[in-house]
């Protein structure tokens, strides 16, 4: 929030990317329904879920900064990255010494795929305005 307004920017970009990860992880649930024994499988799942974790937790920051100096926003995002790094090395070693049937490799991928997802988002965002400045330019400009 910025001085006490949404930021609309970064909330439709979070809600999409939430939104797109968790159908990927309903698909990953319905593979685990037929092959509930593939540690492959299961490495994404909690990849995904802890990655979905760690967007919300990004946003979340990135909308306490414009309340903060410039120091203390520093230090705030520094935290928050020094949090989702633990978070991310926590799963990973409960994972290798609890769960040692799950794949650590899929753990990883899963946890990138929400940033796949606000790549990917941001790219088809950009290509869009692009063709519509295009559009208009053309409309009135006769560019």
């Amino acid at each position: 929030m910025i001085y006490g307004k949404p930021v609309p920017e970064l909330d439709n970009q979070l809600r999409k990317t939430v939104r797109y990860s968790l159908f990927i992880l309903a698909g990953v649930f319905l593979l685990l329904a037929f092959h509930p024994q593939n540690g492959i499988v299961w490495g994404a799942a909690v990849g995904i879920m802890v990655g979905v974790y760690n967007s919300v937790t990004l946003a979340r920051r990135i909308k306490n900064i414009p309340g903060l100096r410039p120091g203390a926003a520093r230090k705030h995002m520094n935290w928050g990255l020094v949090f989702r790094l633990g978070l991310i090395m926590a799963v990973l070693f409960f994972i290798s010494q609890r769960l040692p049937f799950i794949n650590l490799l899929a753990v990883g991928a899963g946890i990138l795929v929400p940033t796949y997802v606000s790549v990917t988002l941001s790219v088809a965002e950009s290509m869009r305005l692009y063709r519509q400045s295009e559009a208009f330019l053309k409309k009135y400009y006769g560019k």
